[in-house]
């Protein structure tokens, strides 16, 4: 399992919420989105809306802004601490996921405890299990895999209770989805990639069932199917569910999002060791190309602290 598994993993699941919409389509438009809800918060008395700062960190997160993400997160929980509760944990919990992806996960962990107790006090079953989840993810970039996988079955049985026998989830698709990915990482991790496939084909039917072919959720959970066969000694199968995932990814990533990035760089390994190395050479190339984008290197210079290339 290579921790760069887990970070795409973690910026996969922060996009979730807006990927199947399509509203991170390009840099364009994330820009447009970013400008207009820029304009929210300046006409928000004294600049006040903890809600509307949010929403801002979370495009700038969208977009691998994360400095800049950064800033608007801790405004937006400086305004939001005496208001609703519920929404204070969603921002601490949204913080703690910018920083996972980033790698700094001794900032993330504070916030992402922080945002847990606020749901147990309120009683909120399914806010408790996607709190669960990135804790997994957390304790996954830590490689502390045992932890991860408890983590990971307690998201599970809040957010996906059929698995279990039990009554239909309150959890939306996402939140499904990322509990179902969590546990087969963790599952990877512990080389057990191959208890890992039933969840990620579970995944991926909720993924068919509620997005477009070439959505983010469809073509990273094809890429991640594809590398857990792979993993699991199944090189045909893992190739062309990897080739596709990647495809998929770059309708809507393409312009150069680290996440798509990342997933090409582990393609590229998949194709080296498995004795393709002329179309690991091809993916090389357009890595190259895409690392020295506008858009890339934007994203690196707004990582807040440690590159997102030291992930590898």
């Amino acid at each position: 399992m290579h921790l760069s598994i887990a970070s795409i993993a973690a910026v996969f699941i922060a996009l979730l919420p807006v990927a199947g919409s399509g509203q991170i389509a390009d840099t364009n438009s994330l820009a447009t989105q970013t400008r207009e809800q820029e304009k929210a918060v300046e006409a928000s008395p004294g600049k006040s809306d903890g809600e509307a700062w949010l929403k801002l960190a979370i495009l700038r997160q969208d977009a691998a802004q994360y400095r800049d993400s950064e800033r608007a997160y801790r405004k937006s929980i400086s305004l939001l601490t005496s208001g609703n509760r519920d929404v204070l944990a969603d921002a601490l919990d949204q913080m703690g996921t910018m920083y996972v992806e980033c790698g700094q996960l001794s900032k993330a962990e504070p916030l992402e405890r922080q945002a847990l107790a606020i749901r147990e006090e309120r009683k909120d079953s399914v806010g408790i299990g996607v709190s669960h989840t990135h804790l997994a993810m957390l304790l996954l970039g830590r490689h502390e895999n045992a932890a991860a996988e408890v983590e990971g079955k307690i998201a599970l049985s809040l957010l996906v209770p059929e698995q279990q026998g039990h009554s239909a989830p309150l959890a939306t698709p996402e939140e499904q989805m990322t509990a179902l990915i969590d546990l087969s990482l963790a599952r990877c991790a512990g080389q057990d990639c191959a208890a890992a496939i039933p969840d990620l084909r579970h995944a991926l039917d909720i993924a068919h069932a509620n997005y477009e072919e070439n959505s983010i959720p469809v073509g990273f959970l094809d890429f991640l199917l594809g590398y857990a066969l792979w993993k699991s000694g199944d090189d045909d199968s893992a190739k062309g569910l990897m080739r596709k995932g990647t495809q998929e990814l770059s309708t809507q990533l393409g312009w150069g999002h680290p996440t798509y990035v990342k997933a090409l760089k582990q393609y590229r390994n998949f194709l080296r060791e498995t004795g393709h190395p002329g179309e690991a050479d091809e993916i090389a190339a357009k890595i190259v190309k895409l690392e020295r984008s506008p858009g890339m290197l934007t994203a690196n210079s707004n990582d807040p602290s440690i590159g997102l290339g030291q992930l590898h």
